[in-house]
């Protein structure tokens, strides 16, 4: 439960998809006149084997770590579309391993109710029509992928259905389209091939085969139905433009939402419940056998409908890159906010960092952290038409969104969508926005936008770390600190007020401990010094390794009273207390020179020069007092 609504979590690929949205349109109606809200987490692939970019099919399935299982009542596994079916297979049991009831649909999972449609009984109506009603015998079959478990199951009906009728197969009539275009259009030419007998029907397994075959036969010069009759099988959205319209099976989604729901709605009231939903599918008989009248398609709504939204499309794209642009050479999140709040392909959307997303430590390329989402998010951007977030948020991610109450209306599915930039997550998109074809279909772009936008922004701070930063021991390089102590000494030329405080520290017996230990304790002990530097730098000193076993540390301070031995006993305070307690057999040891100057127009490299003439003499006298101490 989530601020007083019970919530069911859906696991759906591709929202934007025209299936999937009927699908929550359907599901979000049941669920809310049931007291329930939709938490979406969507992803923007379905994590199939024609993927190309498997590192985006990494990025896309941190999407499965978003679930918050603790505020999830029930949960909703669309587990046949998404491909991976390790990920199902994990969503679904750290649900069930909290006692949250599981409904998978179409692909069956351990442990959970598992809907399905009945495939093989509609089928087989559709085969004994073409075949009994009809009376032909010269048919062919286009199966979808061989050994696939739906395309074998309809691949027996056709088999047996010919036998009954004393129909001999033969398997020159078979093909395989594996369920898309191209290998149909092969299947096709050669069932169509000069010389061999023209089929009188072409069963198909799906409707993009049975349209793809429409398509081939007229261009061979033939007529659908008149010459060849084809049917289809999945009732899918393209096929309501198709010419003709096909004779096909549509699957009952009203009544497997319906039945969905109540389900987990029974199984949190305690009642008992079926392991499986079983729904039945039905047969539409329409132009493709010649058993409707042929009535024309609206073109005109048709095409209408597709210029507005190539015109949208060819609109948001421009504007997409822009976008990028704009988030892409913005070096702070604020800077994007007023040019995203005009846009509407970004209302009703927000954008959750990760604290870290844009500050990378460990690399270009690379992620921070094993988990893929941190506790605390940054919120860049909350679109809403009248309201658009003016300012960078931070918030715990439980909570979703800041003022989650006052921008999401929990009658309209939230959606959760992965930002990453490749393989490395960087935060989510919060949308709730009206389900429609056109108001989803952006979803994919608006998480491109930030995630290569805000992954360009990670890479050019990571390249400019790399540049700057001693990676070692996270201190400045060389080069980092002149870039910054060069501005702090000139405001400090300014100032009457105003000292300049440099200290050089140098590590005592570093050759000893890398000849004797190896020169991974040689590294430690570095680290260790640096750590020690960073420690006693209370005044927002820069601390820099210089190379080697060299330390700078510079700052501007108010007076120089103490500070010089300050500075040294925080040091000194620091290693005592790792050397009491390191178990290493060696001591680690550093030598110390501190000036504290007026500016007086000096540079800063002859601010270090006479600190470093002190830090040598302090090591000159430590290498008397060490061997006075072994005599």
């Amino acid at each position: 439960m989530f601020n007083g609504k019970k919530i069911i979590a859906v696991c759906i690929p591709r929202v934007f998809d025209p299936a999937s949205i009927e699908y929550l349109q359907l599901l979000n109606r049941c669920a809310v006149s049931s007291g329930y809200a939709l938490f979406v987490y969507q992803s923007n692939t379905d994590f199939g084997f024609y993927t190309t970019n498997r590192r985006n099919n990494v990025g896309e399935s941190f999407i499965f770590d978003l679930i918050d299982y603790d505020i999830i009542d029930g949960m909703v596994i669309f587990s046949e579309l998404i491909k991976d079916k390790e990920l199902v297979k994990k969503a679904a049991g750290e649900a069930l391993r909290r006692g949250k009831p599981v409904v998978a649909v179409e692909y069956p999972l351990d442990g959970c109710i598992n809907a399905k449609y009945d495939y093989s009984d509609c089928f087989e109506k559709i085969v004994r029509h073409v075949i009994i009603d009809h009376g032909l015998t010269k048919v062919n079959f286009i199966a979808g992928i061989e050994d696939n478990s739906f395309s074998e199951e309809r691949h027996e009906v056709y088999k047996k259905i010919l036998a009954e009728k004393g129909i001999p197969y033969d398997p020159e009539r078979v093909g395989y389209g594996q369920f898309w275009e191209m290998p149909t259009r092969d299947v096709m030419e050669k069932f169509l091939a000069e010389g061999k007998e023209l089929p009188e029907a072409i069963i198909c397994s799906n409707d993009v085969m049975a349209m793809t075959a429409c398509k081939v036969i007229r261009e061979h010069g033939y007529s659908v139905p008149n010459d060849i009759i084809v049917t289809g099988f999945d009732g899918i959205y393209d096929e309501r433009f198709h010419n003709p319209r096909l004779t096909t099976c549509h699957n009952n989604r009203s009544e497997m939402t319906e039945r969905i729901v109540s389900v987990i709605d029974d199984s949190l009231n305690g009642k008992t419940v079926p392991s499986e939903i079983v729904i039945d599918f039905e047969m539409v008989l329409s132009q493709s056998c010649g058993c409707a009248e042929n009535t024309a398609v609206d073109s005109f709504a048709i095409l209408n409908e597709m210029n507005q939204r190539l015109n949208k499309y060819q609109y948001s794209n421009s504007s997409m890159s822009n976008h990028m642009a704009l988030i892409s050479s913005a070096r702070a999140p604020e800077l994007i906010i007023e040019s995203l709040s005009k846009d509407e392909d970004f209302f009703e959307t927000c954008c959750c960092l990760n604290s870290d997303a844009l500050s990378p430590k460990s690399g270009i390329v690379e992620s921070d952290s094993d988990e893929p989402f941190t506790d605390e998010v940054l919120m860049i951007f909350r679109g809403h038409y009248t309201d658009p977030s003016k300012e960078v948020i931070r918030f715990k991610r439980k909570n979703i969104m800041p003022e989650f109450d006052k921008y999401i209306n929990m009658d309209v599915p939230v959606i959760f969508s992965v930002i990453h930039y490749f393989d490395i997550p960087l935060g989510y998109l919060c949308i709730n926005r009206a389900m429609s074809l056109v108001s989803y279909e952006r979803i994919p772009q608006v998480a491109d936008v930030y995630g290569n936008g805000f992954g360009n922004v990670r890479m050019y701070t990571a390249m400019e770390r790399l540049y700057t930063y001693d990676p070692l021991t996270e201190l400045y390089n060389r080069r980092g600190f002149y870039r910054l102590i060069v501005p702090k000494f000139e405001r400090a030329l300014k100032s009457d007020s105003k000292v300049i405080a440099i200290v050089s520290a140098d590590l005592d017996g570093l050759k000893g401990i890398n000849d004797t230990y190896g020169h991974y304790e040689g590294d430690n002990a570095i680290k260790v010094a640096a750590d020690a530097l960073k420690n006693a730098a209370v005044n927002d000193e820069i601390c820099a390794r210089f190379g080697g076993d060299e330390f700078v540390v510079a700052g501007v301070i108010d007076n120089e009273d103490g500070y010089a031995d300050g500075f040294k006993n925080r040091v000194k305070a620091y290693i005592d207390a790792y050397n009491k307690t390191s178990g290493k057999p060696y001591t680690v040891a550093a030598s110390i020179g501190i000036t504290c100057t007026v500016p007086d127009g000096s540079t800063v490299d002859d601010l270090i020069k006479a600190s470093d003439d002190l830090m040598y003499a302090d090591k000159a006298t430590r290498k008397i007092v060490r061997s006075r101490a072994r005599y």
